[in-house]
């Protein structure tokens, strides 16, 4: 169920040991962070605005400079 993802393994992978030790286990999707491997890449986690606009849920909306990413600088692509 869910993207194929590194992120996505590693819960259901916690999840599993959790179980093995009779422990109360649950993967909550939404909070698995999804990625796009683009250049430059695109991350998310959680609804987008339109979902949350639709379900009438408050939110606030922020914004990160790519030129402030270590990622973008290492790469020399800040810009």
């Amino acid at each position: 169920r869910g993207p194929m993802l590194a992120h996505k393994g590693m819960e259901e992978g916690v999840m599993v040991a959790e179980r093995l030790a009779d422990k109360k286990t649950q993967v909550n999707y939404d909070l698995v962070p999804s990625v796009i491997y683009t250049h430059p890449e695109i991350a998310w986690v959680g609804k987008n605005e339109e979902e949350l606009k639709e379900a009438g849920v408050d939110y606030n909306v922020g914004n990160f400079p790519f030129a402030a990413s270590g990622r973008a600088l290492a790469a020399n692509d800040s810009d």
